[in-house]
């Protein structure tokens, strides 16, 4: 039996692992015995809505293995030490040990709070990302980055801890609500507007098909996003470079989710909003024209994504940007797009322009 059955992309980083695009959560089991003999014992961490709909496809194959399905509420709120410290509790009364395996079966809160369990749980265990959502297919579950939240800002704790795989089926995108197929959206764009002008054109020209959720070309368009991902990643695994570019929009949009208490503004909300806020400062440097802002925002606004938000304070989220992880020495780091297609590394944003590109988003 070969792994060839199953179409990926390698990320080519510290350490090489494949992410399977358009294969099926009931083949999962037979990738694992292909690939890892001594694996006896899963856990798998997912939330209750995602489990139910998936995890019996899921053990389908897994009947070989002792299997244990952890769940954790919903929401952005529950990446924190404390329901890390209840998984810790949940794990061993399973009896899991340095063997064990955890795969996260979600989005992205999933992604990152059952990333960085494996991460610390006996200084470390195997895992394998299952993206449920697609934001996740498209950005969370491919980087090895996972994290928890802390009262500071979002994502203040993790760690760099590559899957062994990732395993992306398409049809768990079927059971999306739209809002959930927005934060993905918000995420493929800004892989469109940092590195692939091609890419841009095509979420223009099939508005209707993604609408439509016409299987061929949700599948073309979960590919050539992962690809943007891979490609970055594999590049730069630490985020000491070109990987920056990847946080577009995301130094705003954290710090509205933050200000916001993860309530009111979901993260492909606020990164949109983000995305014009940081294209308003690339026009106040010359890198980007007003005709680029405006089909940025209009393609955004095709898919339901705001470009505005209202009754916040400028200078309150300029100082939740102060403990934004991508800072170095006091100084902000953002990222600014070049026009569509390109994007570059800024460390020259004076607090002004800030406030001035938030005044732009907010009204």
């Amino acid at each position: 039996m070969s792994l060839a059955k199953w179409p990926k992309i390698d990320v080519t980083a510290d350490r090489t692992y494949p992410v399977f695009l358009g294969a099926s959560l009931e083949e999962l089991g037979e990738y694992l015995h292909l690939q890892f003999e001594d694996v006896e014992h899963i856990l798998v961490i997912s939330h209750q809505i995602v489990a139910e709909l998936y995890s019996e496809r899921l053990k389908k194959g897994l009947l070989d293995y002792r299997v244990n399905l952890l769940t954790v509420p919903a929401g952005e709120t529950e990446k924190s030490l404390e329901r890390l410290a209840q998984l810790t509790t949940a794990a061993l009364r399973c009896d899991a040990d340095r063997k064990t395996l955890v795969i996260a079966l979600g989005g992205g809160v999933i992604g990152d709070l059952a990333g960085f369990f494996a991460s610390v749980f006996m200084r470390g265990i195997r895992l394998i990302q299952v993206p449920t959502t697609l934001l996740a297919q498209v950005d969370s579950s491919i980087g090895g980055k996972t994290a928890v939240n802390h009262p500071a800002g979002k994502n203040i704790l993790g760690t760099f801890y590559p899957p062994l795989a990732v395993w992306t089926d398409f049809s768990t995108l079927e059971s999306l609500p739209w809002e959930e197929v927005e934060n993905g959206l918000a995420e493929s764009i800004k892989h469109a507007i940092i590195a692939d002008r091609d890419l841009f054109e095509f979420f223009e020209k099939e508005e209707k098909s993604i609408k439509l959720r016409e299987k061929s070309i949700w599948g073309e368009m979960v590919t050539r996003s992962s690809a943007v991902k891979v490609k970055i990643v594999s590049q730069d695994e630490r985020e000491q470079g070109v990987r920056g570019l990847l946080n577009l929009g995301h130094s705003f949009g954290h710090a509205l989710e933050t200000e916001m208490n993860y309530r009111g503004v979901t993260h492909g909300q606020g990164v949109s909003i983000g995305i014009i806020a940081a294209t308003h400062l690339a026009y106040a440097k010359g890198l980007m024209t007003s005709a680029e802002i405006d089909r940025v925002k209009r393609l955004l606004n095709t898919y339901g994504l705001p470009t505005e938000i209202k009754g916040q304070d400028p200078e309150a989220l300029l100082q939740r940007m102060q403990s934004d992880k991508k800072n170095l020495g006091g100084r902000k780091i953002l990222i600014l797009p070049k026009g569509i297609g390109q994007a570059i590394v800024s460390k020259e944003c004076t607090d002004l322009e800030i406030l001035a590109a938030w005044k732009q988003v907010i009204t």
